[in-house]
Protein backbone atom coordinates (compact mmCIF):
# COMPACT_ATOMS: atom_id res chain seq x y z
CA UNK A 1 0.00 0.00 0.00
CA UNK A 2 0.99 3.38 -0.81
CA UNK A 3 1.17 5.99 2.60
CA UNK A 4 -0.81 8.65 1.39
CA UNK A 5 -0.40 12.11 3.03
CA UNK A 6 -3.03 14.98 4.02
CA UNK A 7 -1.81 17.06 0.81
CA UNK A 8 -2.18 14.49 -1.79
CA UNK A 9 -5.60 14.50 -2.81
CA UNK A 10 -5.04 18.42 -3.34
CA UNK A 11 -1.66 17.52 -5.35
CA UNK A 12 -3.25 15.40 -7.35
CA UNK A 13 -6.13 17.54 -8.45
CA UNK A 14 -3.58 20.00 -8.91
CA UNK A 15 -2.02 17.72 -10.82
CA UNK A 16 -4.55 16.92 -13.01
CA UNK A 17 -5.53 20.59 -13.76
CA UNK A 18 -2.23 21.30 -14.99
CA UNK A 19 -2.46 18.20 -17.01
CA UNK A 20 -6.06 19.46 -18.77
CA UNK A 21 -3.95 23.07 -19.87
CA UNK A 22 -1.69 20.87 -21.27
CA UNK A 23 -3.86 18.67 -23.30
CA UNK A 24 -5.79 21.96 -24.16
CA UNK A 25 -2.15 23.39 -25.48
CA UNK A 26 -0.91 20.37 -27.15
CA UNK A 27 -4.06 19.91 -29.27
CA UNK A 28 -4.06 23.60 -30.55
CA UNK A 29 -0.91 22.30 -31.89
CA UNK A 30 -2.66 20.00 -34.07
CA UNK A 31 -2.52 16.27 -34.80
CA UNK A 32 0.66 15.60 -36.02
CA UNK A 33 3.01 17.36 -33.28
CA UNK A 34 0.58 15.63 -30.72
CA UNK A 35 2.31 12.45 -29.83
CA UNK A 36 5.66 13.51 -30.62
CA UNK A 37 5.37 17.00 -28.20
CA UNK A 38 3.88 14.22 -25.70
CA UNK A 39 6.84 12.28 -26.14
CA UNK A 40 9.53 14.69 -25.33
CA UNK A 41 7.01 15.65 -22.57
CA UNK A 42 7.58 11.87 -20.96
CA UNK A 43 10.89 11.61 -21.28
CA UNK A 44 11.23 15.13 -19.47
CA UNK A 45 9.10 13.72 -16.73
CA UNK A 46 11.23 11.03 -16.27
CA UNK A 47 14.08 13.47 -16.14
CA UNK A 48 12.93 15.36 -12.80
CA UNK A 49 13.92 12.91 -10.14
CA UNK A 50 17.34 11.74 -11.10
CA UNK A 51 17.60 15.78 -11.36
CA UNK A 52 16.29 16.64 -8.24
CA UNK A 53 19.28 14.89 -6.32
CA UNK A 54 21.35 16.65 -3.92
CA UNK A 55 24.79 15.13 -4.88
CA UNK A 56 24.05 12.63 -7.72
CA UNK A 57 25.97 10.06 -5.36
CA UNK A 58 25.35 6.34 -7.14
CA UNK A 59 22.91 4.36 -5.14
CA UNK A 60 19.94 2.18 -6.10
CA UNK A 61 17.55 4.77 -6.48
CA UNK A 62 19.83 6.76 -8.94
CA UNK A 63 19.83 3.89 -10.76
CA UNK A 64 16.12 3.07 -10.96
CA UNK A 65 15.66 6.44 -11.83
CA UNK A 66 18.20 6.35 -15.01
CA UNK A 67 17.15 3.23 -16.15
CA UNK A 68 13.19 4.16 -16.43
CA UNK A 69 14.39 7.40 -17.89
CA UNK A 70 16.28 5.41 -20.53
CA UNK A 71 13.15 3.24 -21.17
CA UNK A 72 10.73 6.00 -21.30
CA UNK A 73 12.99 7.40 -23.49
CA UNK A 74 12.71 4.09 -25.84
CA UNK A 75 9.25 3.87 -25.52
CA UNK A 76 8.54 7.78 -26.25
CA UNK A 77 10.85 7.41 -29.42
CA UNK A 78 8.74 4.69 -30.86
CA UNK A 79 5.45 6.06 -29.83
CA UNK A 80 6.67 9.20 -31.66
CA UNK A 81 8.14 7.08 -34.98
CA UNK A 82 4.89 5.33 -35.32
CA UNK A 83 2.65 8.33 -34.71
CA UNK A 84 -1.51 7.75 -35.24
CA UNK A 85 -3.76 6.04 -32.92
CA UNK A 86 -1.55 3.12 -32.39
CA UNK A 87 1.88 5.95 -31.23
CA UNK A 88 -0.90 7.45 -29.13
CA UNK A 89 -1.98 4.57 -27.49
CA UNK A 90 1.57 3.30 -26.41
CA UNK A 91 2.46 6.75 -25.61
CA UNK A 92 -0.79 6.85 -22.92
CA UNK A 93 0.56 3.19 -21.61
CA UNK A 94 4.13 5.07 -20.77
CA UNK A 95 2.42 7.84 -19.03
CA UNK A 96 0.08 5.72 -16.62
CA UNK A 97 3.21 3.56 -15.96
CA UNK A 98 5.32 6.72 -15.20
CA UNK A 99 2.40 7.76 -12.46
CA UNK A 100 3.14 4.00 -10.88
CA UNK A 101 6.46 4.22 -11.09
CA UNK A 102 6.31 7.96 -8.79
CA UNK A 103 4.24 6.34 -6.66
CA UNK A 104 6.19 3.11 -5.83
CA UNK A 105 9.98 4.63 -5.93
CA UNK A 106 10.79 4.95 -2.71
CA UNK A 107 13.07 8.68 -2.70
CA UNK A 108 16.05 7.83 -0.56
CA UNK A 109 17.65 11.14 1.46
CA UNK A 110 19.78 12.38 -1.49
CA UNK A 111 16.42 13.39 -3.43
CA UNK A 112 15.06 16.56 -3.06
CA UNK A 113 11.43 15.39 -4.62
CA UNK A 114 8.48 16.77 -1.58
CA UNK A 115 6.34 14.41 -0.24
CA UNK A 116 3.46 15.41 -2.19
CA UNK A 117 4.97 15.07 -5.45
CA UNK A 118 4.27 11.72 -6.22
CA UNK A 119 0.53 12.14 -5.93
CA UNK A 120 1.12 15.13 -7.62
CA UNK A 121 2.79 13.75 -10.57
CA UNK A 122 0.23 11.10 -10.77
CA UNK A 123 -2.92 13.34 -11.09
CA UNK A 124 -1.43 15.33 -14.54
CA UNK A 125 0.01 11.76 -15.61
CA UNK A 126 -3.19 9.90 -15.59
CA UNK A 127 -4.95 12.46 -17.14
CA UNK A 128 -2.53 12.94 -19.82
CA UNK A 129 -2.90 8.93 -20.39
CA UNK A 130 -6.48 9.11 -20.72
CA UNK A 131 -6.61 11.65 -22.95
CA UNK A 132 -3.74 10.01 -25.06
CA UNK A 133 -5.59 6.86 -24.83
CA UNK A 134 -8.57 8.19 -27.22
CA UNK A 135 -5.81 8.51 -29.76
CA UNK A 136 -6.20 11.95 -31.77
CA UNK A 137 -8.77 13.59 -32.48
CA UNK A 138 -11.01 12.11 -35.84
CA UNK A 139 -8.99 9.12 -35.14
Amino acid sequence: MIPLGPRDGLAAVVGAAAAHGTNVAVARLGRARRVPVMAAALVAAALVCPAARRRRRPGAALARELAATVGYGALAAAAARRGGPVGSRVLAAGWASHALFDALHAHDDDSLIPDWYPALCAGYDLVVAADLARGPVGS
